[in-house]
């Protein structure tokens, strides 16, 4: 027929009390922030594990019983909060951390003075405190936070091949760039070389797989040349690859038969696709032997006559509109123009510019004067199609927890810390996935993207505050 197409926590509740009336607190490392109120009775002290409710704590200079003085102070906090009880006994008892940078609470003032007896000189201090307005058992816990340290991963991509079964590609090659050999035919190639790549990435991928036309295709001058199933061959799924080659015409299959309806199949393939998490990077591995024709509503001749440019829009569309990439490999395409002639292909164009096209519609096209993927025989097609599922490999890296503190987490890769970026299309580095919280994805972009690919894994930090 003619020719196809293809932590650690911010803060704990270990408070301990000693004899002077000093309360200190020893922040864990996997636990979230709570700080213990020291409630106050006659004669006596008691220190209970839950957090004081506090707001705006302002807080003066003041003394203990021994004379050391206790500084308090208004600041921001990401998980540690300053809590000081007044009491009318002879010491001042004060349950401190770290200083505060936010609190919340009720306030209320005490006025703190020291009582003399016969064995204590006589002191007055007068203590704005920040407390709780009720029992000292009241609490109110501060935002959970957790500093942690985690290597992660990319997320699969769900990548759909979708294939050219023209009968074309029951054309013969020289498979190995060695005129001494057999030569054998493109399908034979092609399946070896979905064959490899299926082993080699079966769990990098979660692949699916359309073929156009259909197995029913006849090799004749009719529009049953062109039938493509409405729904895929095989559907996007992790370890696919047994699926995907059971489906498949058998590698040395010499009746396949029909047209280049690579429209319909990229369009079954986009819209599966369409029905897969968005937030999973998606893309379509195009494989053909020609220039696209079976346009939806002509006849013959043009229905095999005609290119069929819509296959440019709907590409184009599904990269600027869903962010779906379409990548092109061309097998033994020709540069030049076709010949005005009924042989089943489309007349009056030039494939290989074409291909050029479809390319940079779908947002892969590469440097260079060749934007899509050629290849003359199976060493090329091998090497084409392994350099698409490594430009493939995800960026994307899911958070198993979500940050406290998004503004200061960090990514590395290896030792090198990754900057923090607004615009992944035009810088290198890393930014969040979603616009706003909750976040729970980062993407990498540019170079760090390609550090990525090579490691395959990334640091992620998540801190309280910044350092």
């Amino acid at each position: 027929m003619t020719s196809i197409g293809l932590v650690v926590g911010c803060g704990d509740d270990g408070t301990q009390t000693s004899q002077t009336g000093v309360a200190s607190q020893t922040t864990m490392s996997t636990q979230p922030t709570t700080i213990d109120t020291l409630g106050t009775s006659e004669g006596s002290e008691s220190a209970t594990g839950t957090p004081p409710t506090t707001t705006e704590g302002t807080m003066g200079m003041t003394s203990d019983s021994s004379g050391v003085p206790t500084s308090t102070s208004d600041s921001t906090s990401t998980g540690m909060v300053t809590a000081t009880m007044g009491t009318t006994e002879t010491a001042t008892d004060t349950l401190t951390t770290e200083p505060p940078e936010t609190t919340t609470s009720t306030s209320t003032t005490d006025t703190a003075s020291s009582t003399t007896d016969d064995t204590t000189s006589s002191t007055s201090t007068t203590d704005t405190t920040t407390t709780t307005t009720t029992d000292p058992g009241t609490t109110t816990e501060d935002i959970p936070c957790n500093e942690m340290q985690v290597v992660l991963t990319p997320v699969v991509p769900n990548v759909m091949l979708v294939l050219d079964k023209s009968g074309s590609m029951l054309s013969l090659w020289d498979h190995d760039a060695n005129p001494n050999t057999p030569t054998v035919s493109r399908w034979y190639s092609l399946y070896a070389v979905v064959d490899q790549v299926l082993t080699a990435f079966n769990a990098d991928f979660n692949f699916g797989m359309n073929l156009f036309p259909n197995k029913q295709a006849v090799d004749t001058y009719v529009p049953g040349a062109c039938p493509v199933n409405a729904n895929v061959e095989v559907p996007v799924a992790p370890f696919n690859k047994n699926p995907i080659l059971n489906a498949l015409p058998a590698q040395n299959n010499n009746t396949i038969k029909g047209g280049t309806p690579a429209q319909a199949g990229v369009l079954a393939a986009l819209n599966h696709l369409k029905t897969l998490d968005p937030m999973i990077p998606r893309a379509i591995m195009l494989i053909t032997d020609g220039a696209a024709n079976c346009t939806t509503g002509k006849a013959p001749p043009p229905l095999f006559e005609d290119y069929d440019q819509s296959l440019h829009t709907l590409v184009g569309d599904a990269f600027t509109q869903d962010g779906i990439p379409t990548y092109v490999i061309g097998i033994a395409i020709a540069n030049a123009v076709s010949p005005v002639q009924m042989d089943g292909s489309p007349d009056g164009i030039n494939p290989y510019q074409k291909l050029n096209e479809l390319a940079t519609s779908g947002g892969t096209a590469k440097p260079g004067p060749e934007k899509f993927y050629s290849a003359d025989n199976q060493v090329e097609l091998q090497a084409a199609l392994n350099a698409i599922v490594s430009d493939a490999q995800s960026c994307v890296i899911a958070l198993n927890d979500q940050p406290g503190f998004p503004q200061f987490t960090k990514v590395k890769i290896g030792n090198v810390e990754v900057p923090k970026i607004a615009d992944c299309a035009n810088e290198n580095g890393w930014k969040y996935v979603e616009p706003a919280p909750p976040y729970t994805a980062i993407e990498l972009c540019g170079t760090a993207c390609n550090s990525l690919k090579q490691t395959g894994e990334a640091g992620v930090e998540y801190y309280c505050k910044p350092g």
